[in-house]
């Protein structure tokens, strides 16, 4: 309940995102604390090292994008300004250690629409005429990043994108081909998967629900994955999701 109220907190929500962003390591989260305190001030950068010591304490993993989610509305009404310098510290606490892991990826890329959206709401269609076929090769790379993320070994991986394939692109064969940079190969098929139309996007996600499916169970990283692309990509969530 505290960590809920943090969320609905006008003065809490940017500390709160950024938060879940510092490192359990101590040296780097002190690199990470000192990017918050250049850009938004010691205060901003004491609080977010309090609640992450709180969240370490007391909320599943599997809880901190919902939890994240929870505050999107209340920082969207920050002004712009603040918005911009918040984006910069997101990144800069990202970059600290020079790697993406999958779930900064993931809430940093969330932010990233939450806040362009709110800024330039117009400028920004959540639907196109794209059929699945279109965007074949996208889908595939998508399909394989969730795969590679929710499974060790490379058998069980092929063996979840090959369902994901099997719902979204039946009559296309596509190898499985996981990309060298991982998660961060998402940022090439955003757009183009984003202007597929209402019907195409519902059985993208389906066929993303079966990838994950496939093992019979779902990991923190595949959960966070489905959430980040239902996010991006304007889509309800799936009840397995929705449940959680």
């Amino acid at each position: 309940e505290a960590l809920r109220d943090l969320a609905t907190q006008r003065d809490a929500v940017m500390p709160l995102q950024l938060a879940m962003l510092l490192a359990d390591d101590e040296a780097l989260a002190e690199r990470q604390r000192f990017e918050i305190a250049a850009r938004l001030g010691s205060e901003a950068a004491d609080h977010a090292g309090r609640i992450h010591q709180q969240l370490v304490a007391d909320l599943h993993p599997m809880l901190r994008l919902p939890l994240a989610a929870l505050a999107f509305p209340v920082l969207r009404l920050r002004p712009r300004p603040q918005l911009d310098a918040f984006m910069d510290t997101v990144h800069a606490v990202v970059n600290a250690d020079g790697e993406v892991s999958l779930f900064e990826y993931c809430l940093g890329r969330l932010l990233t629409v939450q806040v362009r959206e709110s800024l330039d709401p117009a400028r920004y269609s959540h639907f196109g005429p794209r059929k699945p076929a279109a965007v074949k090769h996208e889908l595939a790379l998508l399909l394989a990043v969730v795969a590679q993320a929710g499974h060790d070994d490379a058998d069980g991986a092929r063996r979840a994108y090959l369902a994901g394939m099997l719902r979204v692109l039946p009559n296309e064969h596509l190898a499985y081909a996981p990309p060298a940079d991982s998660v961060l190969a998402l940022d090439d098929v955003w757009g183009p998967l984003d202007r597929l139309d209402p019907l195409a996007k519902q059985v993208l996600v389906e066929g993303v629900t079966a990838a994950i499916s496939n093992d019979g169970r779902i990991s923190v990283a595949e959960a966070e994955l489905l959430r980040t692309i239902c996010g991006v990509l304007h889509c309800p969530l799936p009840p397995m999701l929705e449940r959680g």
